[in-house]
C-alpha cells in the first residue's frame, strides 16, 4: 500500500478530529474572552461542548459505518479473486489454455 493510499483512507478521520478539536478550542476561547458574567460563560461553554461532542459522535459513527462497508466489500472481492485463481490453477493443471482460462474468469467476473 502506498503512502498516498494510506493518507486517502485516513484523511477524512484526521480532518474530522482536527475540525472538532479546533471548533472546541475556538468556541471556548471566544466565550472566555466575551464580556459576560462567569456563570453565563461557563454555561455557554458547556452547552457548546455538548453540541460539538454530539456532532463528533455522529460523524465518527458515520465514518465507522463507511469503513466497515468498504472492509466488507474488500473482503468479498478478495474471496472472489481467490476462488477464481483456484479455479484457473485447476483448469491449467487439467491442460486448458491459460489465456482461455483467464478470459473466461474475466467474463464471469465482469458480466
Amino acid at each position: 500500500m502506498s503512502h498516498d493510499d494510506a493518507n486517502g483512507r485516513n484523511g477524512g478521520a484526521t480532518f474530522l478530529i482536527g475540525f472538532i478539536a479546533g471548533s472546541m478550542l475556538g468556541a471556548g476561547l471566544a466565550l472566555l474572552f466575551a464580556p459576560k458574567p462567569g456563570d453565563e460563560t461557563r454555561r455557554e461553554v458547556a452547552e457548546r461542548a455538548q453540541r460539538v461532542s454530539e456532532r463528533a459522535r455522529a460523524g465518527l459513527g458515520t465514518a465507522s459505518d463507511r469503513v466497515s462497508h468498504f472492509a466488507e466489500r474488500g473482503k468479498a472481492m478478495y474471496e472472489t479473486a481467490a476462488e477464481k485463481a483456484r479455479e484457473a490453477a485447476k483448469a491449467v493443471r487439467e491442460g486448458r489454455d491459460p489465456s482461455a482460462v483467464v478470459a473466461e474468469a474475466a467474463d464471469e467476473t465482469f458480466s
